[in-house]
């Protein structure tokens, strides 16, 4: 067993009951082995490389670790053309096949026929099971404001916890460590009393103790897909080191034997800087913590993680 630190920590905590910590990263699939199209094969990250022992590539897209393991989802589920979030996001957050729903691959954002599916998402499951679940995006008054408005444009993942009637959380949620700003860092927050700086590391942290209160955590991260599309506006490799930070400050505190750490994605983007659009490339599903294996053998498409989930948390069935 890895005798390192950051284990020994993890093996150490106890929990009372299994919880299910789901990050959602946008636009990261599974590529080459190339440090000339993969920022994956450049950037420095040591909290994966040490939960997996390496990197997953296409020459070996499964690895394990002694608490965690990756595995590759098919992201395009039987339907051709480049998969999109709208309908990615969709196929995560309720188990049903939505390009195949629809017969395209659709998004950025859900338009009605999306809407109607995400009327039955895993928030919804969750709570109709008694179970709690909480969205932990940090998001300012603007955000808010728009929504008023009705002139806000949000993804799947930020509908469908309002579908499910969760609150979103604010500037108060942040700078009290129960919430998690989209940059990790509270960089550009806009409002005039801006919350303090913190590390992507300690994000991590205020993440995981926020998920000891529910059953269903999730935190929404979409700037690796902006480094993929608009590498000039941000780092693909800066961003992976983040998130490999922010990852982390979770794991860190962590209960091994109660909780479960999920972290997949809605199609590939960032793991090929040779085009600035997706890619049909499989997505990795990291698993950490306890019901990883169960958890591996449900999933094979985007369309097995919110079943897989609800049946490690044990509030559902699937089968």
């Amino acid at each position: 067993m890895d005798g390192s630190p950051l284990v020994q920590r993890l093996v150490a905590r106890s929990k009372s009951k299994l919880s299910v910590i789901f990050l959602f990263v946008d636009g990261v699939g599974i590529g080459v082995r190339d440090p000339a199209v993969n920022p994956f094969a450049v950037a420095h990250l040591p909290v994966l490389r040490g939960l997996l022992g390496d990197l997953p590539f296409l020459d070996r897209p499964s690895l394990e670790g002694a608490h965690a393991l990756v595995i590759p989802l098919d992201a395009n589920l039987d339907i051709d053309g480049l998969p999109q979030s709208g309908t990615g996001q969709t196929t995560l957050l309720t188990g049903v096949n939505a390009p195949a729903h629809i017969n395209e691959h659709y998004g950025p954002y859900p338009d009605e026929r999306l809407g109607k599916l995400l009327e039955n998402n895993i928030y919804h499951r969750v709570l109709d099971a008694g179970g709690t679940a909480a969205f932990a995006n940090a998001y300012p008054a603007i955000f808010m404001d728009r929504i008023e408005r009705g002139t806000d444009r949000r993804s799947a993942m930020a509908q469908a916890p309002a579908n499910a009637g969760l609150p979103y959380r604010g500037h108060a949620d942040l700078a009290a460590g129960r919430a998690v700003s989209a940059s990790l860092t509270n960089e550009r927050w806009p409002h005039a009393d801006s919350p303090s700086l913190i590390t992507a590391h300690e994000a991590g942290r205020n993440f995981e103790r926020l998920s000891r209160d529910y059953d269903l955590t999730l935190f929404e991260f979409f700037l690796t897909d902006v480094a993929g599309h608009r590498p000039a506006r941000i780092s693909a490799v800066a961003i992976l080191e983040r998130l490999d930070e922010f990852i982390g400050g979770i794991v860190e505190l962590m209960d091994l034997q109660n909780s479960l750490l999920v972290v997949t994605s809605d199609h590939g983007n960032i793991e090929d800087n040779s085009t600035r659009r997706h890619t049909r490339n499989p997505v990795p599903a990291i698993l950490v913590g306890s019901g990883r294996h169960e958890a591996a053998r449900r999933m094979h498409s985007l369309a097995d993680v919110a079943p897989a989930i609800l049946h490690a948390i044990g509030l559902a069935d699937a089968g």
